[in-house]
């Protein structure tokens, strides 16, 4: 049974009807709406040498993602978002997929208990004029660099792009993207032109940005008294058919068909001095081009840290290739590729190690991205270490 791949799937659903949980309507125009997203994977793990030598092959039945919510619209032009998450449960130690092991997680020591049950995103957005100007504020992503902005339940890819995690921990310190902060962004579109900025301030606090005297920490160093805030900006231009309609922090990778149209990402934040660098900044450029049964997602981002005299530069390419085509009104088909590379400065002043990773696989739609069946092949290496494993995955989004 080793050698062969399970996929273990039984789909409760045939047909394109979709099922949401409640949402509450009121005279005056607010509402607020309950939503849950979940992705279970089956992943036969072929080879696995980051995580050591004679390791067996082995099939792992996870849930890789969840999240669970509220959004809604509360006071005139006061919106809010609240999300829960809880990922990995049941994910093997020795799964060559990306993610925390199940042994690992939570509070106890035995190896035995669940993951945590946490905060993921809680933030209020304030319409101040439209879509022009909009005032973002409390626990977010940072707007910066398309792959970490975009949600895992709208890629194309099985798992998101090396630009995704490295480049989080780069820049607050914590793999999940979100932080403390405000954000001022708005969006204006005209006939085959469109603008979206963001300009974002946030307080850092992961002690892999900040450090502190926790001496069973190796990334922490100083007393932590060293502060300095976090900049971001964002200016996305679109040429075509818009990339999004209305201001929104919510991004995807494919439009199923209806988009013909080119967005171009330039991106940049800055930190000053803490005691762990004396400068930290981002530079990045992104794309996605959506053109008939076409989409391409391209991201480059540059990594910059100053300690001292010493100057790291570590460098993540991402690029996705997607073939949509659109079998009936609610369901369609579509074959995608992945290549994502990291390149570290090697000096020590970041945990990069060199990372190439490729994904080729197929992906089948009902009603968007709310209900999802893939199967993909992923393969790769890390610090000159090979992987490779199959995926197959189930996303239910309601």
């Amino acid at each position: 049974m080793k050698k062969y791949f399970i996929l273990i799937f039984i789909l409760l659903f045939t047909t394109g009807k979709s099922f949401s949980l409640p949402e509450f309507r009121y005279d005056d125009g607010k509402y607020i709406k309950f939503f849950q997203m979940v992705q279970i994977w089956d992943v036969y793990t072929v080879k696995n040498e980051p995580a050591g030598s004679n390791i067996n092959s082995r099939n792992d039945i996870y849930i890789r993602r969840g999240r669970i919510g509220a959004k809604g619209k509360i006071y005139d032009n006061l919106y809010f978002y609240t999300v829960f998450a809880f990922d990995n449960i049941g994910k093997n130690e020795f799964s060559a997929s990306t993610g925390s092991p199940n042994t690992t997680a939570g509070s106890g020591t035995d190896g035995t208990d669940n993951r945590d049950f946490y905060l993921w995103d809680l933030f209020f957005t304030w319409k101040v004029t439209g879509d022009l100007v909009n005032i973002t504020f409390g626990y977010f992503r940072p707007q910066i660099g398309r792959e970490s902005i975009t949600s895992a339940f709208n890629v194309i890819s099985f798992q998101k792009g090396l630009s995704n995690f490295n480049f989080r921990k780069h820049l607050i310190g914590r793999s999940s993207g979100r932080e403390t902060g405000i954000n001022i962004g708005g969006l204006k579109n005209w006939d085959l032109f469109g603008i979206n900025y963001n300009l974002g301030f946030f307080d850092t606090n992961s002690v892999k940005i900040s450090g502190n005297t926790n001496t069973s920490k190796v990334e922490s160093v100083g007393d932590g008294k060293k502060w300095s805030g976090l900049i971001t900006f964002r200016t996305a231009v679109s040429f075509g058919d818009p990339e999004i309609d209305k201001y929104t922090l919510s991004y995807k990778q494919t439009y199923f068909g209806s988009r013909n149209g080119i967005t171009v990402g330039l991106n940049y934040s800055y930190q000053g001095k803490t005691d762990l660098f004396d400068r930290n900044e981002v530079k990045s450029i992104d794309l996605l081009l959506n053109y008939q049964n076409l989409d391409f997602v391209f991201e480059y981002d540059l990594m910059i840290r100053e300690t001292g005299s010493v100057r790291t530069e570590d460098k993540i390419l991402l690029a996705k290739l997607g073939l949509i085509k659109k079998l009936t009104t609610s369901e369609a088909i579509q074959l995608t590729f992945m290549f994502s590379e990291e390149e570290p400065d090697n000096k020590n002043l970041t945990a990069f190690v060199s990372q190439k990773l490729y994904d080729i696989g197929i992906n089948y739609f009902f009603n968007g991205f709310r209900w999802k069946l893939n199967l993909h092949y992923v393969w790769g290496e890390k610090a000159y270490k090979k992987f490779s494993y199959i995926g197959a995955g189930i996303q239910l989004s309601y």
